[in-house]
């Protein structure tokens, strides 16, 4: 029988229990979505059950803190495992992958992930599929509301039609489908170059499917210039909205480094129609 949602959200209910904790001890949602998402793929990957372990270890916001921090920095950088190298104190995503316990989680997390920069990649690309699939209903505020008033009600009679509705994982959303062009705008970034260092359309093309998955980018749109004259700005279009949430990782702003020239990127938002 194919699962419902609400199966998927009764499965994953650690996961949504870390990703709580976190915002009550001040961290951003995405920040903290991101980095439950890593602990998410790590134990798909590697077998870890770092999410169970985040209430016992993270438990001041400063704790929190440091592990977004870390996890960002697993994202942008990678590593050989969830430690970051010989520091006096084990941090805290390793703590969380139990290295300290069993010296074996190291070596399946370096069989998994690779050394960086691949790490990295394989992370960024891990991420992003965590979000784009069950992470859709773990990170979903309005689905846990819904599940919560059922429970709160004793849990009995029918499930509320969202909850009800199949999980597809490859697909389906539970909820109605939006606009093509709504669709579009929500998984786009607009893009500036630095004056005098443009970018080509292969090139930020390259960048992206290099980083994040070589099937993340739908399309690449450059500014229509004169003959001669070299564009300043474009769009990317992803694939996934998950992917350009995980580029900009909560930040409204983000400047990347692509053949040794900046490209800033932001969350694009559409012109109003014009009158």
């Amino acid at each position: 029988m194919e699962p419902t949602v609400h199966d998927v959200l009764a499965f994953h209910r650690v996961d949504r229990a870390a990703y709580e904790h976190l915002l009550s001890l001040g961290a951003g949602r995405r920040p903290a979505r991101d980095a439950v998402a890593l602990l998410m793929w790590l134990h798909r990957r590697a077998g870890v059950d770092a999410v169970s372990r985040v209430p016992v270890l993270v438990r001041t916001p400063a704790a929190a803190a440091r592990l977004v921090g870390e996890a960002r920095a697993a994202l942008l950088h990678g590593a050989a495992s969830c430690g970051a190298g010989a520091l006096p104190t084990p941090p805290l995503l390793s703590l969380l992958c139990g290295e300290a316990d069993d010296p074996r989680v190291r070596r399946r997390l370096v069989a998994s992930c690779g050394p960086a920069p691949a790490a990295a990649k394989a992370a960024r690309r891990g991420v992003a599929e965590v979000l784009g699939g069950v992470g859709a209903l773990v990170f979903d505020d309005r689905l846990h509301a819904t599940l919560r008033r059922h429970e709160e009600g004793g849990g009995t009679g029918s499930l509320p039609a969202e909850l009800a509705a199949p999980y597809r994982l490859h697909g389906a959303s539970v909820r109605a489908a939006p606009a093509p062009e709504e669709e579009e705008d929500g998984r786009s970034l607009f893009i500036t170059f630095s004056k005098g260092f443009p970018l080509t359309r292969v090139e930020v093309e390259e960048f992206f499917t290099e980083k994040w998955g070589d099937d993340c980018v739908a399309k690449v749109m450059m500014e229509k210039t004169p003959a001669g004259e070299a564009p300043t700005y474009g769009r990317v279009v992803f694939r996934r909205a998950a992917t350009a949430a995980a580029v900009l990782g909560g930040r409204p702003l983000v400047k990347l480094m692509v053949n040794g020239r900046h490209l800033w990127a932001r969350k694009y938002v559409p012109r109003p129609p014009q009158h």
